[in-house]
Formats: structure tokens, C-alpha cells, sequence
């Protein structure tokens, strides 16, 4: 079976309260971002983790690391977290971007991030870009539509997880999904980037279907977790206009619409 885990390492954190804010994929969204912490906060929710992605795009980066380091929370690496440290002239012009835009301190703080995370007995949390398939919850038909993986496929891919319950981000769709072998696996969306495209291995698109910022909040119960999806109303043209301002334009739809294309 395959490993998820890198050579980064897990990190153990064992005092968790009885509800949790789940978030991932800023994106460099500030906007969302604060949005949703507002949301956070008056809901009273004391832990928080977040999943990753966190600032690559063509928006605001280094004010949404400011954010992330001024607050406390669970952050674990993201793919677009790991490309920032690649040679610069491989990466795209929003990854060139997002680098310029960072200070030493806040590039030490992505470097420190764990790939994965066992928060407690019954919690993994991951971003999940470091398994075998491109998605853990997701499946990329030859035709480019998007389905839900099927269960064996699901369950080979977290063969070596011991937890009742798995966080993912990555592929920006809020899930719930619970697995005969009682696991539960939450997808929380993301925060700030609510489509996007892609052109390998074949031409498709991840859309939430409005432009709303998203999170999920977790509330353990005597017979286990409860789920909630939450969808923030926050400035997306705002957001937009930056994008488009930075020659952007896919990113100003996606973030206007909620829709890939």
C-alpha cells in the first residue's frame, strides 16, 4: 500500500477541544481568510487546522502569511506550499509571484510545516496531494468530468492510516464522505480559491459552484463527528479585481463565479 506520509515527518498533538474549525487552500486569499476567522471566532471554536495551500496565487500572499503566523492553529504543507522552494525559474508566474512577495521569515514558516499531522487518536489530517492518486476523494474520468473515487480505491489509499477520521484538502471540493470501514473523511473546500483548471492528464475543472469562502466545522457527539460546511459571503470582487490586476484573468472567474470555466 501506499505511504501518504513524506520523509518531513508527522507531528503529534494530543489536547483537542471537543469542536474544530477545518480549513485549506487559501491561496493567498487575505479576504476569505478573514472572513472566515471572523466566523471562527464568533462561533467561539478554539482549534483550528488548516491544510495547506496557503498563500500561492496572484492575490495577497504576504498579508495572508502575516495572518497565519499572528494566529495560533494547526497548519500542515500543501503542495503549492512545497513548489515555492523549487528553482525559480521553474516555477509558473503565480508561484514567481508569490515567492517575490515573501519575506525570509514567512518562507522559514512554510518550510518548518508538517506534511502530515495526527492530531489525536482519531484524527489524521493531511493536504492530500501525497498519495498515489492525484486525489484522495476524487476521480479524473478520461472525458474530464470529476466523480467521487470509489470505496476500494479510497480505502488502498489510507490502508496505512490508523484514524477514524481524515482531513484533505487539495482538490478544493467540500466532502463528506464515510466509508463502511467507519471512516470519516472531510474535505472542508477552500477558503479562497473556489475553481480552477487544469490541462493534465486531461483537460478538467474543480468548481464549488458559487464564489462563497469555505471552511467545516467539526463537533464531536457521543457516537462520533459531526460535520457542518460552512459558505461565507466576503468581497470575491474585490478579490477579482485584484487578480485581474496582477493579468489574471482565469483567476478573477474563478473567484467571481465559483466556476471552472
Amino acid at each position: 500500500m501506499e505511504e501518504p506520509m513524506s520523509s518531513a515527518g508527522t507531528n503529534t498533538a494530543t489536547d483537542v477541544h471537543a469542536v474544530l474549525a477545518v480549513l485549506s487552500d487559501i491561496h493567498g486569499n487575505r479576504w476569505a481568510l478573514e472572513a472566515v476567522l471572523r466566523d471562527i471566532d464568533q462561533r467561539g471554536v478554539q482549534r483550528i487546522i488548516n491544510l495547506g495551500d496557503h498563500l500561492t496565487g496572484p492575490l495577497d500572499p504576504s498579508g495572508t502569511a502575516d495572518i497565519l503566523l499572528a494566529r495560533e492553529m494547526l497548519s500542515i504543507c500543501g503542495n503549492d506550499d512545497r513548489v515555492l522552494f523549487a528553482p525559480k525559474e521553474t516555477l509558473s508566474p503565480s508561484q514567481r509571484f508569490t515567492r517575490d512577495q515573501l519575506s525570509e521569515r514567512q518562507m522559514e514558516w512554510l518550510r518548518a510545516l508538517p506534511d502530515t499531522a495526527i492530531v489525536s487518536d482519531d484524527i489524521f489530517a493531511c493536504h492530500g496531494d501525497l498519495f498515489a492518486a492525484p486525489y484522495l476523494l476524487e476521480q479524473v474520468e478520461d472525458s474530464g468530468s470529476v466523480v467521487l473515487r470509489v470505496t476500494v480505491d479510497i480505502e488502498a489509499s489510507v490502508a496505512g492510516i490508523a484514524q477514524s477520521v481524515i482531513l484533505s484538502g487539495h482538490s478544493h471540493q467540500p466532502r463528506t464522505v464515510y466509508l463502511p470501514s467507519c471512516q470519516l473523511f472531510v474535505n472542508p473546500g477552500s477558503v479562497g480559491l473556489p475553481a480552477y483548471t487544469m490541462e493534465a492528464p486531461v483537460a478538467y475543472g474543480m468548481e464549488a459552484g458559487s464564489p462563497h469562502a469555505r471552511y467545516a466545522v467539526l463537533s464531536k457527539l457521543p457516537h462520533g463527528w459531526q460535520v457542518e460546511h460552512v459558505q461565507l459571503l466576503y468581497d470575491w470582487e474585490h478579490a477579482a479585481s485584484v487578480a485581474r490586476d496582477h493579468r489574471r484573468p482565469d483567476w478573477a472567474q474563478w473567484l467571481a463565479s465559483g466556476r471552472a470555466r
